[in-house]
Order: C-alpha cells, then structure tokens, then sequence
C-alpha cells in the first residue's frame, strides 16, 4: 500500500459516491429538523425544551423531525438511557417521524440506521476520503506529549491545543506514519484546520440573527482511537446523508459552529441553517446561573414527574419560557392545542430562560384546578400506583371509591402538586391519638374559645345534629344551612362549633373548613372523631 488512506483503512473498500449514490431523496419542499440526545446522562430537561422547539415548528409548518441517537461517546453511554429516552418523550406527547425504534436490531426508516454507533463504516469512508484529499491526518501523540505542547503554549501565552506547527504529524511523511503503524502505537485521525486564529467570521443564526465569532484554527479530533468519530464529524457527516435543513441545538455549541462550517466545506456539502437556544438558567440568591447536570436536582427532567408535577404543566411552563407571550394566550384558551398559538423561532429568548419553579408550582396548581375531575382521579390512580406503592395498595385502595373522590374534590382547588395528596389527607385516611398538642389547638381566643367548656358545648351540639341525622348529607350547603340555624337556636358563635369541629376532625391547625370535613369523613366517621376527643376532654 503506497497510499495513507489505504493504509490506514485498508477495511473501507466503499467510496463516498458509493454512500451518496444510494441515498434516498427527501421532498426538497420540506424543512427537515431533529433531535439527537446523547444517551450519557439522566434525561435533562434541556433536551425536552429542545425537542419541544423542534416539535412546534416541525409540526406546526409540516416540516419532518426525526430522533437520533447520538452514542459514540461509548466510555459514558448508559445503555437503557436511549429507550428510556424515548419513554419519557411519550410522556409528553413527543411525535417523531422517523426514530431508532430497533425493530429486529435494524431501524425501519428511509435513512437508518439512526443510531451512530451502528453508522462506523459510513463515518470511515468519508474520514479516508479527507485523509485522501489531506484535509484529515492520523496523530499518534500520546496525554504526556500533548500536555508538554500546552506547557510551551502557556510559556509563550498563545493559545494552547494541537494546531499547525505544534502539531508534530500534520505533516508527518507516509514513511514516518506507515513505522508509527509497525510499533502498534495508538492514534487518532485529526482535521487539519485552515490556521488563523486570529481571523473572525460572521454567521447567521435562526434565533440570535448575526453573530461575529473566531473562526477555528484547531486541528479537532475526528476520530478517536477505538474508531468511531467525535460528535463534530459524526453530526455533519449525518445531518448531510439525513438531509436535515434545520440544527436546532443548545447555545454552548455555538463556539464549535465555525468548526462545523469548515467541515461541511472540507466535504464540499452546504450545511444546514442553525438556531441556537439560550441556556436554562437559576436564580442563585441574587444571581443567576446556568443550570448544571451536576449541582441541580431541577437539571434532570425526572425530577419533575418524581414531585408530581403533570407533564401538560411542564409543557405549559416551558412553552412560556419558549415565547413569552404564550402564558396569556394559554388563559384564554385552556383547552386549545399549543400548536394553534404562532410561536416564531424569532421571538425565542436570545439571552436566557428563567426555570423559576414557584411559576411552574403555580402553572400546576392551575392546571389540577381546570381539569376534568375523571381525569385529575385517573391521573392521582396512575401517581400512587407508581410514586407511593404502599400508600395506595395498603390505605388507598381499601377505602370506598366515592370516598377517596371526595376528598380529591375538596383538594382540587388547594393541591399545588399531586405529591401533596397523601400528607394533605392524613386525617381522612388514619386514626390519631390525641395530645397535648391538639388540646392546646381547641383554645382560639379569635374564636371566642377561651375554655375547654366552650369546646365541650361546640361539640357536643356537632354530636346532636350528627346523631340526629339519618343518612349523610347530600352537599355541602345542606351542611351549612343546619349547621347555622342550630348555632344559633343555641346562642353560640359559628367559630365556637365549626373550630372545634375542625380540629376533631382533622387534628391540625390548617385544612379544610369543618362542613368540608363532614362532608367528606359522612356522618359516622365523624361522630366517632368527636366522641373520641370529648373522651379525652
């Protein structure tokens, strides 16, 4: 072999005209778009207001979006992560139109397979063709090397990497590469950058319009040494063959654009337009910062659905932060599909987006408020069942169904979470033994209660009408209306019987009000919470 790029991949036997003259041809009308997680971490909730955005606007102007699975960092994969990826999507209604849905270990879409790491050969044979056209070459540095060259570069306060003249086998001849091979030493196949490091280019982005940044100078890994590419060569050598139009992706990856550009050059491929989000930023006391992967609980999407916020209310909060104007439009149209509102890729936040959890908080408690109560009970059903096991096979479901749904419907209006449901209904659902804490929450002086006595006659008055009455109340009004009428046949004040009422039957200073309690609890759980405190009285 008298030939670098023989030698080297001896293996690809395929040209690039090979790979471009098979490839399916999309409608050349259609903006094509997508979303490609590294499945290296949790779930970021980056990545769901990403797909969010690609989804709108795929969606909403008939363009196409399809998932790819970006895995070729393989040191840090987490195998099930992908799969559970896609779960999480469906979660929140995510459509795609072509996935890596692995059918029989192969992609069944036009341009599979959609997953990097099973795409090494196609990678290769452009990588050879670089290599054969001396735009690419193989490095075969190693850590302590490099970190020599950094130490020269500090010393002269220029910038430190591996680029022109501090890169000892940019121009290494075939003799010195072919002995480099025979000694078995490991290399990586590095992009032999145009150098200027001085020079800026301008470049138009969908969000942030004009943009002036450096042009790259580094000689970027490639390829890495057990043989699959680095994110920067596999992404553009995929968006080309997937004929993507549209790069929608996180503003960190700005600074590696000029990079991407110059790939895309070295090919002699036009690239596709790019739009840049702005981070998800937190309030850090009196700053704000970005939200880290690392040091943020809110960074992981499923810490979201863990605290039982409802996937429609994270959507809703984060569909506000993608346009601003959205909040007002959601309040006047509560059961309208988000694709009706005109979000415009212009009108995104270019600085940064607020993940102000009090606004979701109150997003959600909204939302639990307006839903349909079938729903909101079916929704509660599916949250224990998976949240709180024991809760809902041992307390939940051993009570009457229309039991549990009058308590939700109390509740309704006050949950801000769902998670909120169990330590808010305590007192429906347990026994308590009474304290001394609860006895000194009898006396409320507000309430002209300034003795136990007065408790005493209060509840006892509670006791008469509950004995008295045949069967449970039908509403809440008819509780009221005998209720008043009886408080003052017997000359007292309302909050004399309704706040001792209350703390019977709940125990605690805030719940629901005490006609709300009976209602709920009916007529003999409540009597025996009455007469078990006046035991004790």
């Amino acid at each position: 072999m008298n030939n670098l790029e023989d030698l080297l991949f001896k293996e690809i036997t395929k040209t690039p005209n090979d790979i471009l003259w098979d490839l399916k041809k999309r409608d050349p009308n259609k903006v094509v778009t997508r979303i490609a997680p590294s499945p290296t971490w949790f779930f970021h909730i980056w990545t769901l207001y990403t797909t969010m955005v690609d989804e709108i606007f795929a969606h909403k102007n008939n363009w196409i979006l399809f998932l790819r699975s970006e895995d070729t960092d393989q040191k840090r994969e987490i195998k099930w992560a992908m799969k559970k990826y896609i779960d999480i999507l469906n979660i929140f209604w995510i459509r795609f139109d072509e996935w890596p849905i692995w059918e029989n270990l192969k992609d069944v879409w036009d341009f599979w397979p959609y997953t990097q790491s099973q795409r090494e050969e196609i990678y290769k044979t452009f990588i050879k063709d670089l290599i054969k056209k001396d735009l690419a070459y193989p490095c075969f540095l190693t850590q302590d090397e490099i970190n020599e060259i950094r130490s020269i570069q500090e010393a002269s306060k220029l910038p430190t990497w591996i680029y022109d003249n501090y890169s000892p086998w940019r121009n290494a001849s075939f003799d010195d590469v072919k002995k480099a091979l025979e000694s078995k030493k490991e290399f990586v196949i590095r992009f032999k950058s145009p150098w200027n490091f001085t020079k800026k280019i301008e470049i138009f982005d969908e969000i942030k319009w004009r943009v002036s940044i450096a042009e790259n100078f580094l000689d970027i890994v490639i390829q890495k040494v057990w043989g699959l590419p680095t994110y920067h060569f596999a992404h553009v050598v995929d968006d080309y063959l997937m004929q993507t139009t549209l790069v929608i992706r996180w503003d960190e990856w700005l600074p590696s654009l000029p990079l991407h550009l110059q790939l895309f050059d070295a090919m002699n491929w036009n690239s596709p337009k790019y739009a840049h989000i702005s981070p998800l930023v937190k309030l850090d006391w009196d700053s704000r910062r970005k939200l880290s992967k690392r040091k943020d609980d809110e960074a992981n999407l499923e810490y979201y659905l863990e605290n039982w916020f409802l996937p429609k209310a994270i959507l809703d909060f984060l569909y506000n932060m993608i346009n601003a104007w959205f909040e007002d439009w959601r309040a006047s149209n509560l059961d309208k599909n988000y694709l009706e509102y005109n979000f415009e890729l212009e009108k995104m936040p270019k600085a940064w987006a607020l993940v102000d959890l009090d606004k979701l908080k109150w997003v959600n408690s909204n939302i639990i408020k307006n839903m349909d109560f079938s729903d909101l009970y079916d929704t509660l059903v599916k949250y224990l069942e998976k949240y709180e096991t024991e809760f809902y096979q041992n307390t939940f479901l051993k009570n009457d169904l229309d039991y549990n749904k009058k308590i939700l419907k109390e509740l309704q209006t006050r949950l801000v979470t769902l998670k909120e449901y169990k330590e808010l209904t305590t007192f429906f659902y347990n026994d308590f033994k009474i304290t001394e804490d609860v006895k000194k929450l009898l006396i409320n002086p507000k309430m002209k209660i300034e003795n136990l006595d007065i408790v005493k006659s209060g509840l006892n008055l509670t006791l008469e009408i509950l004995t008295n009455t045949k069967k449970d109340f039908e509403s809440i009004d008819e509780i009221k209306n005998i209720f008043i009428d009886e408080i003052k046949k017997n000359d007292l004040k309302n909050g004399q019987v309704l706040w001792p009422v209350r703390v019977a039957l709940s125990w605690e200073e805030f719940s629901p009000w005490a006609f709300e309690l009976i209602f709920i609890l009916w007529v003999e759980k409540s009597s025996y919470k009455i007469k078990k405190l006046l035991d004790v009285l």
